[in-house]
């Protein structure tokens, strides 16, 4: 499906499907789902090995397969004329899993957002649902592989 097919209710399945994911990658590494949250904070908590409660944000990303893949990371920034993703989101860690390529790509926030801040990423509009005038910045991945946590998995 392309970019605006997928309903409001469609998208927020396949995100919540993608959470699942993380923390299923985050369980199999000794770490305890606190807490989820469905608010624009974060999407959940986690406790770490070492006893440390992390917050996550998850996107999912389903549009990047093979064929259509166009390097890029996309990052929310406002939707419906009002901030959202990496400018309202309070988590420690933010999360792009690309379902296709069955990878995880794990940032901290504040790293993310210092990214955005100091390159000039391209920036699209009309991105999301139909009408959601969703806006963000396109991060090329492999340029800025180095700033990533990549994992690779099999689901």
């Amino acid at each position: 499906m392309e970019s605006g097919q997928y309903s409001f209710n469609e998208d927020i399945k396949t995100g919540e499907a993608g959470e699942v994911i993380v923390q299923n990658y985050l369980k199999a590494n000794g770490c305890t789902i606190v807490t989820d949250n469905k608010d624009f904070k974060y999407d959940f908590i986690a406790t770490t090995p070492n006893g440390k409660e992390v917050s996550y944000e998850v996107k999912t990303d389903v549009y990047c397969k093979e064929g259509r893949d166009t390097g890029n990371m996309f990052i929310e920034y406002e939707c419906r004329g009002k901030a959202s993703g990496i400018n309202v989101s309070q988590a420690d860690w933010f999360v792009t899993y690309y379902k296709h390529l069955n990878q995880m790509w794990f940032i901290e926030t504040k790293e993310l957002k210092n990214l955005v801040y100091y390159n000039n990423f391209k920036e699209t509009e009309q991105s999301g649902d139909a009408g959601s005038n969703t806006k963000g910045y396109l991060i090329r991945r492999h340029g800025h592989k180095r700033f990533f946590l990549v994992k690779n998995f099999v689901d």
